[in-house]
């Protein structure tokens, strides 16, 4: 396996559950298809990123932020 095939496993890994740990605070919250579609959005803003190491705790924070605001 190539190091950064490694890496992308690893990065997937921890966005996944990320993605677990927001699906189960936004139970009853928001439907398991909005917490999942807000992850993917928030992880298309990081694609880019130079510096990759933090990127799932950022994700996982924006998706908060984004799913914590009040519905209208």
């Amino acid at each position: 396996m190539f190091a950064a095939e490694a890496k992308t496993r690893v990065e997937m890994h921890a966005i996944e559950h990320a993605t677990q740990r927001l699906i189960l605070r936004y139970t009853g919250r928001h439907d398991v298809d909005v917490v999942r579609q807000t992850v993917a959005q928030v992880t298309d803003l990081y694609a880019t990123a130079e510096v990759y190491a933090f990127v799932p705790v950022l994700i996982e924070r924006d998706a908060r932020h984004i799913l914590d605001e009040p519905q209208e």
